[in-house]
């Protein structure tokens, strides 16, 4: 079934997220994305840009998200739940909550660990706000202490 959807996927999404050199093109990122073309195109451009910041990031394919790990999860990509849209929720962790338009949730999930979820349109939205949120979550992950 996989080499099917495979055939089933154009060659310009194929290229889309460097699969003539890029290590992180497989099987998985196909069925996560199929039939989801934007939100595949705004999923290249987030691990492009995370790949080139943070080389040593881990990822790892769910069936319903793909988490960003350093020593532990610092954010994922997600689609949303309504089965007809397509774009990418951004999911991260921060000591403390960020105010902006383009968070449209938080929540302190434990005392000084807040979790924001950012909804993206377009690549061209994963931009230096975004970027540097999610590098203030991959340093805020970096030293976080297990509760014990």
């Amino acid at each position: 079934m996989k080499w099917q959807l495979r055939k089933q996927i154009s060659a310009r999404e194929y290229e889309a997220c460097g699969s003539g050199g890029g290590n992180f093109w497989d099987t998985d990122i196909l069925f996560f994305f199929e039939g989801k073309p934007n939100a595949l195109d705004v999923y290249c451009q987030l691990e492009n840009a995370l790949n080139g910041r943070f080389p040593e990031i881990r990822r790892k394919v769910a069936k319903t998200q793909i988490s960003f790990f350093n020593r532990f999860l610092f954010a994922a990509a997600s689609l949303p739940k309504r089965k007809k849209e397509d774009h990418l929720i951004v999911t991260f962790g921060l000591p403390c909550q960020r105010l902006s338009p383009r968070i449209f949730s938080s929540v302190e999930a434990a005392p000084n660990r807040w979790t924001h979820h950012v909804a993206v349109y377009s690549p061209d939205e994963v931009d230096t706000e975004l970027l540097g949120w999610l590098a203030e979550a991959y340093e805020f992950s970096a030293v976080k202490q297990r509760s014990r």
